[in-house]
């Protein structure tokens, strides 16, 4: 009987690891949703999208941060890239200079809240690109 017992108790731990390894490949293979910024409500925080707008603003903070706001005509959203970004960022050859105002610019990112307002956090180094002019 405690045979059977640890057999069960194996089974169920080797299921538990494979639904678990699962659902971490799925998470990190899901596509970002492609959208506009208009379309970005807050009932989609939490998720990943993939967005594109003219560069309308930017403001560098003296611990490092640049603030990004980007827009797509209608609507426009923040895109804060923190200190330790911005350091990872310029070891590419990347740095707050190269984010010309009315630039195209596109993120990937999670959509999270700030304060009351809805902004787009880039996950990776690749998650934004300056596409030009």
């Amino acid at each position: 009987m405690k045979f059977i017992k640890n057999q069960i108790n194996l089974i169920s731990l080797l299921s538990s690891l494979v639904g678990l390894l699962l659902i971490y490949y799925a998470a990190i293979s899901i596509e970002p949703q492609q959208m506009s910024i208009g379309d970005i409500t807050a009932d989609l925080e939490g998720r990943k999208v993939s967005v594109a707008g003219l560069l309308t603003d930017k403001r560098l903070h003296e611990d490092g941060h640049l603030f990004l706001t980007i827009s797509d005509g209608s609507s426009d959203i923040q895109v804060p890239l923190f200190a330790d970004f911005m350091r990872n960022l310029e070891q590419r050859g990347i740095t707050e200079k190269d984010f010309l105002l009315k630039s195209k610019i596109s993120v990937e990112g999670i959509i999270e809240n700030y304060k009351g307002r809805l902004q787009i956090m880039p996950k990776n180094l690749d998650s934004i690109k300056i596409l030009g002019e």
